[in-house]
């Protein structure tokens, strides 16, 4: 079967099963595991399907439904942990650092090495990481109206909270880079966020591949204004040299 006719076989079944895993479609096509996930990767960038770890599931009006932080957990993982143990370089002995809400961000707190740090969060799942880490952490958590979809504290509490502090390093995640725009599912995340990287000396952005030419629903910073974007190694060479304009690209 000639690659194009795989691709257009791969589209239908995706469509037909609304969801669909690499075995399955392995199987039936009778190609190697390996093939099907370079096949699916490219579904994805041409934005047929939505590739989810395992598999893929089919494109519809709840893709621009903002997901839930167990489901964004499960979406593009490996590259999540890659992205996540690259911002750990990042991070010094005795660094001050405020760590914004996401998953891949609660994978870099997973995976710290060093030993000695303050760690500033309004996002619970990234505080429950740090708090049960063997390390010796100056941990501070930022109150606020709670954000169950996201895991984060948010409003006037926190960010008034925010303000009074500085940080060596601020670390934040993004819905999606679009151009020089920054964005995020929701407005007062986004103010937030914000406002943890103004107050920061070095501002660090965390994305994926899959996060990168897209834009969500709330523009919250800009990216000529942070110091770097921290993205996967197989980043697509276009990709890379655009987004290499606007500040420094870390892979």
């Amino acid at each position: 079967m000639l690659k194009s006719e795989r691709l257009k076989t791969i589209l239908q079944i995706v469509n037909t099963q609304k969801f669909v895993t690499v075995d399955e479609l392995a199987q039936a096509l009778k190609v190697s595991d390996m093939t099907i996930r370079r096949d699916l990767n490219e579904l994805h960038k041409f934005n047929k399907i939505m590739r989810i770890h395992g598999g893929a599931q089919i494109l519809s009006d709840q893709s621009r439904i903002e997901k839930s932080y167990k489901q964004k957990r499960e979406i593009h993982s490996k590259e999540k942990i890659e992205v996540a143990k690259r911002a750990c370089n990042l991070i010094h002995e005795n660094d001050s650092i405020y760590v914004g809400p996401g998953t891949t961000l609660e994978l870099m707190v997973a995976n710290l090495k060093v030993k000695h740090l303050r760690i500033v969060t309004n996002s619970l799942p990234v505080f429950e990481v740090a708090k049960n880490s063997p390390n010796n952490y100056d941990l501070i958590m930022i109150g606020g109206s709670y954000r169950r979809i996201s895991g984060a504290f948010l409003g006037a509490l926190a960010n008034s909270e925010l303000a009074t502090m500085s940080f060596s390093v601020g670390f934040v995640g993004v819905n999606g880079i679009k151009d020089t725009s920054m964005t995020t599912a929701n407005l007062e995340e986004g103010q937030t966020e914000k406002i943890g990287l103004d107050h920061s000396q070095v501002k660090l952005i965390v994305a994926d591949y899959s996060k990168l030419d897209h834009s969500d629903f709330h523009q919250f910073y800009d990216l000529r204004d942070v110091d770097g974007l921290i993205t996967n190694h197989g980043i697509d060479p276009e990709l890379e040299k655009h987004y290499s304009q606007f500040t420094t690209i870390y892979k």
